[in-house]
Protein backbone atom coordinates (compact mmCIF):
# COMPACT_ATOMS: atom_id res chain seq x y z
CA UNK A 1 0.00 0.00 0.00
CA UNK A 2 2.85 2.37 0.84
CA UNK A 3 4.41 1.72 -2.58
CA UNK A 4 1.12 2.66 -4.25
CA UNK A 5 0.97 5.95 -2.34
CA UNK A 6 4.55 6.78 -3.30
CA UNK A 7 3.76 6.09 -6.97
CA UNK A 8 0.65 8.29 -6.84
CA UNK A 9 2.64 11.12 -5.22
CA UNK A 10 5.41 10.99 -7.81
CA UNK A 11 5.77 14.30 -9.66
CA UNK A 12 6.73 14.03 -13.33
CA UNK A 13 9.44 16.32 -14.64
CA UNK A 14 8.19 19.47 -16.39
CA UNK A 15 7.81 19.17 -20.14
CA UNK A 16 7.49 21.82 -22.84
CA UNK A 17 3.77 21.17 -22.99
CA UNK A 18 3.23 21.49 -19.23
CA UNK A 19 5.28 24.69 -19.13
CA UNK A 20 3.26 26.14 -22.00
CA UNK A 21 -0.01 25.16 -20.28
CA UNK A 22 1.04 26.73 -16.97
CA UNK A 23 2.10 29.89 -18.77
CA UNK A 24 -1.21 30.06 -20.63
CA UNK A 25 -3.33 29.64 -17.49
CA UNK A 26 -1.37 32.12 -15.32
CA UNK A 27 -0.21 34.61 -17.95
CA UNK A 28 -2.73 37.41 -17.38
CA UNK A 29 -2.53 37.16 -13.60
CA UNK A 30 1.25 37.27 -13.76
CA UNK A 31 1.27 40.41 -15.91
CA UNK A 32 -1.12 42.38 -13.73
CA UNK A 33 0.14 41.24 -10.32
CA UNK A 34 3.75 41.85 -11.33
CA UNK A 35 2.90 45.51 -11.99
CA UNK A 36 1.96 46.00 -8.33
CA UNK A 37 4.71 43.80 -6.86
CA UNK A 38 2.40 40.99 -5.73
CA UNK A 39 3.32 38.13 -8.07
CA UNK A 40 5.53 35.82 -5.99
CA UNK A 41 9.09 35.31 -7.21
CA UNK A 42 10.75 31.92 -7.11
CA UNK A 43 13.20 31.21 -4.32
CA UNK A 44 15.98 30.75 -6.89
CA UNK A 45 15.10 33.97 -8.79
CA UNK A 46 17.79 36.58 -9.42
CA UNK A 47 18.29 39.12 -6.64
CA UNK A 48 17.49 41.99 -9.04
CA UNK A 49 14.11 40.47 -9.81
CA UNK A 50 13.29 40.28 -6.10
CA UNK A 51 14.41 43.87 -5.57
CA UNK A 52 12.31 45.04 -8.52
CA UNK A 53 9.26 43.31 -7.03
CA UNK A 54 9.75 45.14 -3.72
CA UNK A 55 10.24 48.47 -5.51
CA UNK A 56 7.01 48.01 -7.47
CA UNK A 57 5.14 47.21 -4.25
CA UNK A 58 6.37 50.33 -2.44
CA UNK A 59 5.75 52.45 -5.55
CA UNK A 60 2.16 51.17 -5.65
CA UNK A 61 1.72 52.02 -1.97
CA UNK A 62 3.09 55.52 -2.54
CA UNK A 63 0.70 56.15 -5.43
CA UNK A 64 -2.29 54.92 -3.43
CA UNK A 65 -1.48 57.04 -0.38
CA UNK A 66 -0.58 60.08 -2.53
CA UNK A 67 -4.15 60.18 -3.83
CA UNK A 68 -5.88 59.22 -0.58
CA UNK A 69 -4.17 61.16 2.22
CA UNK A 70 -4.64 64.72 0.80
CA UNK A 71 -8.23 63.86 -0.14
CA UNK A 72 -9.00 62.57 3.37
CA UNK A 73 -7.50 65.69 4.97
CA UNK A 74 -9.44 67.95 2.60
CA UNK A 75 -12.70 66.12 3.28
CA UNK A 76 -12.30 66.17 7.07
CA UNK A 77 -10.62 69.54 7.70
CA UNK A 78 -11.63 71.83 4.85
CA UNK A 79 -14.80 70.71 3.09
CA UNK A 80 -17.93 72.12 4.74
CA UNK A 81 -20.62 71.22 2.21
CA UNK A 82 -22.34 67.96 3.32
CA UNK A 83 -23.25 67.05 -0.28
CA UNK A 84 -19.67 67.35 -1.46
CA UNK A 85 -18.42 65.45 1.58
CA UNK A 86 -20.78 62.65 0.68
CA UNK A 87 -19.54 62.74 -2.89
CA UNK A 88 -15.90 62.40 -1.75
CA UNK A 89 -16.59 59.63 0.76
CA UNK A 90 -17.38 56.93 -1.81
CA UNK A 91 -14.06 57.10 -3.74
CA UNK A 92 -12.12 57.32 -0.47
CA UNK A 93 -13.77 54.17 0.86
CA UNK A 94 -12.90 52.40 -2.40
CA UNK A 95 -9.28 53.51 -2.06
CA UNK A 96 -9.11 52.39 1.59
CA UNK A 97 -10.48 48.96 0.68
CA UNK A 98 -7.96 48.62 -2.13
CA UNK A 99 -5.07 49.44 0.23
CA UNK A 100 -6.25 46.78 2.69
CA UNK A 101 -6.50 44.17 -0.08
CA UNK A 102 -3.03 45.16 -1.31
CA UNK A 103 -1.46 44.44 2.08
CA UNK A 104 -3.41 41.19 2.45
CA UNK A 105 -2.03 39.99 -0.88
CA UNK A 106 1.48 40.84 0.24
CA UNK A 107 1.06 38.90 3.49
CA UNK A 108 -0.27 35.92 1.51
CA UNK A 109 2.57 35.86 -1.03
CA UNK A 110 4.05 32.64 0.31
CA UNK A 111 0.68 30.87 0.22
CA UNK A 112 0.05 32.17 -3.31
CA UNK A 113 3.42 30.78 -4.42
CA UNK A 114 2.54 27.39 -2.88
CA UNK A 115 -0.77 27.36 -4.78
CA UNK A 116 1.01 28.17 -8.03
CA UNK A 117 3.47 25.33 -7.39
CA UNK A 118 0.50 23.03 -6.72
CA UNK A 119 -1.00 24.03 -10.07
CA UNK A 120 2.30 23.38 -11.80
CA UNK A 121 2.36 19.83 -10.41
CA UNK A 122 -1.24 19.24 -11.52
CA UNK A 123 -0.40 20.30 -15.07
CA UNK A 124 2.58 17.92 -15.09
CA UNK A 125 0.39 15.04 -13.90
CA UNK A 126 -2.17 15.40 -16.72
CA UNK A 127 -2.09 11.93 -18.27
CA UNK A 128 -4.62 12.00 -21.12
CA UNK A 129 -5.43 14.45 -23.88
CA UNK A 130 -9.08 14.71 -22.84
CA UNK A 131 -8.03 15.66 -19.30
CA UNK A 132 -5.74 18.32 -20.72
CA UNK A 133 -8.65 19.66 -22.78
CA UNK A 134 -10.71 19.92 -19.59
CA UNK A 135 -7.97 21.92 -17.87
CA UNK A 136 -7.40 24.16 -20.88
CA UNK A 137 -11.13 24.85 -21.16
CA UNK A 138 -11.23 26.03 -17.54
CA UNK A 139 -8.08 28.12 -18.07
CA UNK A 140 -9.63 29.73 -21.15
CA UNK A 141 -12.79 30.54 -19.22
CA UNK A 142 -10.69 32.06 -16.42
CA UNK A 143 -8.86 34.28 -18.93
CA UNK A 144 -12.20 35.41 -20.37
CA UNK A 145 -13.53 36.39 -16.93
CA UNK A 146 -10.27 38.17 -16.14
CA UNK A 147 -10.32 40.23 -19.36
CA UNK A 148 -14.01 41.10 -18.96
CA UNK A 149 -13.42 42.31 -15.40
CA UNK A 150 -10.40 44.32 -16.57
CA UNK A 151 -12.47 46.05 -19.27
CA UNK A 152 -15.17 47.01 -16.77
CA UNK A 153 -12.84 48.16 -14.01
CA UNK A 154 -10.48 50.17 -16.21
CA UNK A 155 -13.43 51.77 -18.01
CA UNK A 156 -14.92 52.88 -14.71
CA UNK A 157 -11.56 54.17 -13.48
CA UNK A 158 -10.93 56.06 -16.74
CA UNK A 159 -14.32 57.76 -16.58
CA UNK A 160 -13.87 58.78 -12.94
CA UNK A 161 -10.24 59.90 -13.03
CA UNK A 162 -10.01 61.41 -16.55
CA UNK A 163 -13.34 62.09 -18.26
CA UNK A 164 -15.13 63.76 -15.33
CA UNK A 165 -12.26 66.12 -14.28
CA UNK A 166 -11.49 67.17 -17.86
CA UNK A 167 -15.15 67.83 -18.61
CA UNK A 168 -15.43 70.29 -15.70
CA UNK A 169 -14.41 73.93 -15.94
CA UNK A 170 -12.19 75.56 -13.35
CA UNK A 171 -13.86 78.11 -11.10
CA UNK A 172 -12.80 80.94 -8.75
CA UNK A 173 -13.69 80.83 -5.07
CA UNK A 174 -14.75 83.92 -3.06
CA UNK A 175 -11.14 84.08 -1.84
CA UNK A 176 -10.01 84.60 -5.45
CA UNK A 177 -8.47 81.10 -5.64
CA UNK A 178 -8.76 79.23 -8.92
CA UNK A 179 -9.84 75.64 -8.40
CA UNK A 180 -9.00 73.17 -11.14
CA UNK A 181 -10.99 69.93 -10.96
CA UNK A 182 -9.27 66.71 -9.95
CA UNK A 183 -10.62 63.22 -9.40
CA UNK A 184 -9.50 63.50 -5.73
CA UNK A 185 -9.50 66.79 -3.85
CA UNK A 186 -6.16 68.05 -2.51
CA UNK A 187 -5.57 69.60 0.91
CA UNK A 188 -3.86 72.86 -0.02
CA UNK A 189 -1.57 73.19 3.06
CA UNK A 190 0.19 69.99 1.95
CA UNK A 191 0.88 71.19 -1.58
CA UNK A 192 -0.76 73.52 -4.06
CA UNK A 193 -2.13 72.70 -7.49
CA UNK A 194 -2.72 76.28 -8.61
CA UNK A 195 0.02 76.42 -11.25
CA UNK A 196 -0.49 74.59 -14.50
CA UNK A 197 2.60 72.41 -14.04
CA UNK A 198 1.65 71.37 -10.50
CA UNK A 199 -1.91 70.61 -11.60
CA UNK A 200 -0.74 68.42 -14.50
CA UNK A 201 1.67 66.51 -12.24
CA UNK A 202 -0.98 65.86 -9.59
CA UNK A 203 -3.57 64.96 -12.24
CA UNK A 204 -1.20 62.42 -13.81
CA UNK A 205 -0.22 60.87 -10.49
CA UNK A 206 -3.86 60.56 -9.46
CA UNK A 207 -4.66 58.84 -12.75
CA UNK A 208 -1.80 56.37 -12.25
CA UNK A 209 -2.99 55.83 -8.68
CA UNK A 210 -6.48 54.99 -9.99
CA UNK A 211 -4.87 52.58 -12.46
CA UNK A 212 -3.02 50.87 -9.59
CA UNK A 213 -6.20 50.67 -7.49
CA UNK A 214 -8.13 49.08 -10.35
CA UNK A 215 -5.23 46.70 -11.05
CA UNK A 216 -5.31 45.49 -7.44
CA UNK A 217 -9.08 44.94 -7.67
CA UNK A 218 -8.71 43.04 -10.94
CA UNK A 219 -5.79 41.05 -9.54
CA UNK A 220 -7.81 39.84 -6.54
CA UNK A 221 -10.74 38.63 -8.64
CA UNK A 222 -8.39 37.21 -11.28
CA UNK A 223 -6.43 35.26 -8.69
CA UNK A 224 -9.65 33.88 -7.24
CA UNK A 225 -10.84 32.85 -10.71
CA UNK A 226 -7.50 31.26 -11.54
CA UNK A 227 -7.40 29.04 -8.46
CA UNK A 228 -11.09 28.16 -8.25
CA UNK A 229 -11.42 27.25 -11.93
CA UNK A 230 -8.30 25.10 -11.62
CA UNK A 231 -10.00 23.21 -8.78
CA UNK A 232 -13.13 22.86 -10.93
CA UNK A 233 -10.95 21.38 -13.67
CA UNK A 234 -9.56 18.85 -11.22
CA UNK A 235 -13.09 17.95 -10.10
CA UNK A 236 -14.08 17.39 -13.73
CA UNK A 237 -11.09 15.07 -14.15
CA UNK A 238 -12.21 13.13 -11.07
CA UNK A 239 -15.68 12.79 -12.59
CA UNK A 240 -14.18 11.67 -15.90
CA UNK A 241 -12.14 8.99 -14.16
CA UNK A 242 -15.14 7.86 -12.14
CA UNK A 243 -17.12 7.33 -15.35
CA UNK A 244 -14.39 5.02 -16.65
CA UNK A 245 -13.62 3.41 -13.29
CA UNK A 246 -15.68 0.24 -13.65
CA UNK A 247 -14.67 -0.82 -17.14
CA UNK A 248 -11.47 1.18 -17.46
CA UNK A 249 -10.08 3.00 -20.44
CA UNK A 250 -9.18 1.14 -23.60
CA UNK A 251 -5.58 2.38 -23.40
CA UNK A 252 -4.78 1.49 -19.77
CA UNK A 253 -3.96 -1.72 -17.97
CA UNK A 254 -4.58 -0.74 -14.33
CA UNK A 255 -6.99 -2.77 -12.29
CA UNK A 256 -10.05 -1.50 -10.42
CA UNK A 257 -8.21 -0.93 -7.12
CA UNK A 258 -5.43 1.08 -8.74
CA UNK A 259 -7.91 3.23 -10.67
CA UNK A 260 -9.90 3.97 -7.51
CA UNK A 261 -6.70 4.81 -5.62
CA UNK A 262 -5.88 7.41 -8.27
CA UNK A 263 -9.40 8.84 -8.13
CA UNK A 264 -9.34 9.22 -4.35
CA UNK A 265 -5.85 10.72 -4.46
CA UNK A 266 -6.88 13.32 -7.06
CA UNK A 267 -10.06 14.15 -5.16
CA UNK A 268 -8.27 14.63 -1.84
CA UNK A 269 -5.56 16.66 -3.55
CA UNK A 270 -8.18 18.98 -5.07
CA UNK A 271 -9.98 19.33 -1.73
CA UNK A 272 -6.74 20.22 0.06
CA UNK A 273 -5.99 22.78 -2.63
CA UNK A 274 -9.48 24.19 -2.17
CA UNK A 275 -8.89 24.59 1.58
CA UNK A 276 -5.63 26.41 0.89
CA UNK A 277 -7.31 28.74 -1.63
CA UNK A 278 -10.10 29.42 0.86
CA UNK A 279 -7.49 30.44 3.44
CA UNK A 280 -5.98 32.93 0.97
CA UNK A 281 -9.24 34.44 -0.27
CA UNK A 282 -11.47 34.54 2.81
CA UNK A 283 -10.34 37.99 4.07
CA UNK A 284 -10.33 39.47 0.57
CA UNK A 285 -13.82 38.11 -0.09
CA UNK A 286 -15.10 39.57 3.19
CA UNK A 287 -13.70 43.00 2.36
CA UNK A 288 -15.13 42.84 -1.16
CA UNK A 289 -18.47 41.59 0.12
CA UNK A 290 -18.88 44.47 2.58
CA UNK A 291 -17.22 46.98 0.25
CA UNK A 292 -19.55 46.12 -2.63
CA UNK A 293 -22.58 46.88 -0.47
CA UNK A 294 -21.09 50.29 0.36
CA UNK A 295 -20.05 51.04 -3.24
CA UNK A 296 -23.40 50.11 -4.76
CA UNK A 297 -25.20 52.11 -2.08
CA UNK A 298 -23.12 55.26 -2.66
CA UNK A 299 -23.26 55.01 -6.46
CA UNK A 300 -27.02 54.64 -6.29
CA UNK A 301 -27.13 57.72 -4.06
CA UNK A 302 -24.98 59.73 -6.49
CA UNK A 303 -27.17 58.66 -9.40
CA UNK A 304 -30.37 59.67 -7.57
CA UNK A 305 -28.79 63.01 -6.63
CA UNK A 306 -27.91 63.81 -10.23
CA UNK A 307 -31.34 62.84 -11.49
CA UNK A 308 -32.94 64.90 -8.71
CA UNK A 309 -30.94 67.98 -9.73
CA UNK A 310 -31.96 67.50 -13.34
CA UNK A 311 -35.62 67.14 -12.45
CA UNK A 312 -35.72 70.11 -10.11
CA UNK A 313 -33.84 72.56 -12.36
CA UNK A 314 -35.28 71.82 -15.74
CA UNK A 315 -37.12 68.62 -16.54
CA UNK A 316 -36.99 68.93 -20.33
CA UNK A 317 -33.95 71.07 -21.13
CA UNK A 318 -31.35 69.97 -18.62
CA UNK A 319 -28.66 69.73 -21.31
CA UNK A 320 -28.75 73.52 -21.77
CA UNK A 321 -28.15 74.37 -18.12
CA UNK A 322 -25.08 76.52 -17.24
CA UNK A 323 -24.57 75.87 -13.55
CA UNK A 324 -21.33 75.70 -11.61
CA UNK A 325 -21.71 72.47 -9.69
CA UNK A 326 -20.58 69.18 -11.27
CA UNK A 327 -23.89 67.50 -10.56
CA UNK A 328 -25.66 70.20 -12.61
CA UNK A 329 -23.17 71.28 -15.25
CA UNK A 330 -21.96 67.84 -16.30
CA UNK A 331 -25.01 65.76 -15.50
CA UNK A 332 -24.81 63.56 -18.59
CA UNK A 333 -21.15 62.71 -18.00
CA UNK A 334 -21.79 62.06 -14.31
CA UNK A 335 -24.68 59.73 -15.09
CA UNK A 336 -22.56 57.79 -17.58
CA UNK A 337 -19.67 57.61 -15.10
CA UNK A 338 -21.82 56.34 -12.24
CA UNK A 339 -23.47 53.77 -14.50
CA UNK A 340 -20.10 52.43 -15.67
CA UNK A 341 -18.76 52.34 -12.11
CA UNK A 342 -21.91 50.62 -10.87
CA UNK A 343 -21.68 47.95 -13.57
CA UNK A 344 -17.95 47.37 -13.01
CA UNK A 345 -18.12 47.07 -9.21
CA UNK A 346 -21.26 44.93 -9.36
CA UNK A 347 -19.61 42.62 -11.88
CA UNK A 348 -16.53 42.37 -9.67
CA UNK A 349 -18.47 41.00 -6.68
CA UNK A 350 -20.51 38.84 -9.07
CA UNK A 351 -17.28 37.12 -10.15
CA UNK A 352 -16.53 36.06 -6.57
CA UNK A 353 -20.07 34.84 -5.99
CA UNK A 354 -20.24 33.04 -9.34
CA UNK A 355 -16.98 31.14 -8.92
CA UNK A 356 -18.00 30.25 -5.36
CA UNK A 357 -21.26 28.82 -6.71
CA UNK A 358 -19.39 27.00 -9.48
CA UNK A 359 -16.94 25.43 -7.05
CA UNK A 360 -19.73 24.13 -4.82
CA UNK A 361 -21.70 22.73 -7.75
CA UNK A 362 -18.70 20.96 -9.27
CA UNK A 363 -17.89 19.36 -5.92
CA UNK A 364 -21.45 18.11 -5.50
CA UNK A 365 -21.55 16.70 -9.03
CA UNK A 366 -18.81 14.24 -8.10
CA UNK A 367 -21.24 12.51 -5.73
CA UNK A 368 -23.92 12.36 -8.43
CA UNK A 369 -21.46 10.89 -10.92
CA UNK A 370 -20.22 8.34 -8.38
CA UNK A 371 -23.74 7.09 -7.80
CA UNK A 372 -24.71 7.01 -11.50
CA UNK A 373 -21.82 4.83 -12.67
CA UNK A 374 -22.45 1.04 -12.93
CA UNK A 375 -20.82 0.33 -9.56
CA UNK A 376 -23.27 -2.54 -8.98
CA UNK A 377 -21.39 -4.55 -11.62
CA UNK A 378 -18.35 -4.78 -9.35
CA UNK A 379 -17.80 -7.16 -6.43
CA UNK A 380 -19.01 -5.73 -3.08
CA UNK A 381 -15.42 -5.38 -1.90
CA UNK A 382 -14.59 -2.95 -4.72
CA UNK A 383 -17.90 -1.10 -4.84
CA UNK A 384 -17.56 -0.07 -1.18
CA UNK A 385 -15.01 2.54 -2.26
CA UNK A 386 -17.91 4.59 -3.62
CA UNK A 387 -19.08 5.17 -0.03
CA UNK A 388 -15.96 7.22 0.70
CA UNK A 389 -16.50 9.41 -2.37
CA UNK A 390 -20.17 9.97 -1.48
CA UNK A 391 -19.24 10.87 2.10
CA UNK A 392 -16.64 13.42 0.98
CA UNK A 393 -19.07 15.16 -1.36
CA UNK A 394 -21.47 15.83 1.51
CA UNK A 395 -19.25 18.77 2.42
CA UNK A 396 -18.00 20.21 -0.89
CA UNK A 397 -15.29 22.84 -1.17
CA UNK A 398 -16.57 26.40 -0.73
CA UNK A 399 -15.32 29.97 -0.81
CA UNK A 400 -16.47 32.08 2.10
CA UNK A 401 -16.34 35.75 3.07
CA UNK A 402 -14.51 35.74 6.39
CA UNK A 403 -15.79 32.25 7.26
CA UNK A 404 -19.23 33.82 7.68
CA UNK A 405 -20.95 33.85 4.30
CA UNK A 406 -20.61 31.24 1.56
CA UNK A 407 -20.19 33.00 -1.76
CA UNK A 408 -22.91 31.97 -4.20
CA UNK A 409 -25.55 33.50 -6.44
CA UNK A 410 -27.77 33.72 -3.37
CA UNK A 411 -25.15 35.78 -1.51
CA UNK A 412 -24.85 38.04 -4.57
CA UNK A 413 -28.57 38.75 -4.34
CA UNK A 414 -28.02 39.46 -0.63
CA UNK A 415 -25.43 42.10 -1.58
CA UNK A 416 -27.89 43.80 -3.94
CA UNK A 417 -30.77 43.69 -1.46
CA UNK A 418 -28.65 45.02 1.39
CA UNK A 419 -27.21 47.81 -0.77
CA UNK A 420 -30.74 48.79 -1.84
CA UNK A 421 -31.89 48.86 1.79
CA UNK A 422 -29.01 51.11 2.87
CA UNK A 423 -29.56 53.30 -0.20
CA UNK A 424 -33.17 53.81 0.81
CA UNK A 425 -32.05 54.73 4.33
CA UNK A 426 -29.39 57.12 3.02
CA UNK A 427 -31.86 58.73 0.63
CA UNK A 428 -34.41 59.20 3.39
CA UNK A 429 -31.89 60.85 5.72
CA UNK A 430 -30.03 63.13 3.30
CA UNK A 431 -32.41 64.01 0.46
Amino acid sequence: MRDKVEILGTVPKPSKRSKADVKYSTELNRWFLTLIGIWPTRSDAHILKKILSEILFFLSCFLLFFAMVPAVLHTILKEKDPQRKMKMTGPLIFHAIVIIKHFILVMKKREIRECLEHMDVDWRRVAHSDEREIMLMKAKFGRFIFLLDAVFMYSGGFFHSVIVPLSMDSFVTPDNITIRPLSYAVYEPLFSTQTKTAYEIVFTIQYVSAFVANTITIGCSGLAGLFVLHICGQFNIVRSRLESWVRGRTDESKNVEERMAEIIYLHLRALKFGAQVEMILTEICLIDFVGSIIHICFLGYYFITVMGKIYLDNLWRWVEMSLSDEFEQNAAICIATYCVLLVSLTFNIFIFCYIGELLTQQGEKIGTTAYMIPWHELPPKNSRAIILILAMTKQPATITAGKMVELSIRSFSTVLRTAAAYLNLLRTISI
